[in-house]
């Protein structure tokens, strides 16, 4: 299945994310401020894989552009109103009241304070963002060769 990147929901979350983390709106006139790289797309089944179950964005702040390693801290969206709270109480080390979420508000929970252990983010997160950039050059340079390939094959030689 071949998805837009981002999904028109990436930038949006990840400003949001942004503005909460750091009290501010993304400075656009800051190089490198807030850079959208990559997204994680789940499903959980049984779903028609055309309904996105869970997503993830994962933006930069002022990385350099020759970082492949920066540190990472994800945050997950919990999911209160599907099932009443039981994944974030089996999943979190406090316990959630459904009745403060559903339909009121978002419940965002840093990976660190979750249960699940064993998890390296830092590794992941990073190479999906190394996959997803392998992609798109190559993705160039098939359209390079495609081009060039049209140009070759009108030349005739003399």
């Amino acid at each position: 299945m071949s998805l837009k990147f981002p999904q028109p929901a990436g930038p949006a979350l990840a400003r949001l994310t942004y503005q909460q983390i750091y009290g501010r709106d993304v400075r656009t006139d800051v190089d490198g401020d807030m850079v959208v790289r990559d997204e994680y797309l789940g499903w959980v089944m049984p779903v028609s894989v055309n309904e996105i179950d869970y997503y993830g964005v994962t933006f930069d702040h002022l990385v350099p552009a020759d970082d492949p390693d920066p540190e990472v801290l994800q945050i997950n969206i919990i999911e209160i109103e599907d099932d009443g709270g039981e994944y974030a109480n089996k999943n979190l080390p406090f316990v959630v009241d459904p009745a403060h979420y559903t339909g009121k508000r978002v419940l965002a929970v840093p990976r660190c304070c979750q249960k699940r252990k064993g998890t390296q983010d830092r590794m992941r997160v990073n190479d999906c963002v190394a996959e997803r950039e392998q992609r798109k050059l190559e993705q160039m340079e098939c359209k390079v060769n495609d081009d060039f390939g049209g140009v070759a094959n009108n030349l005739q030689l003399a």
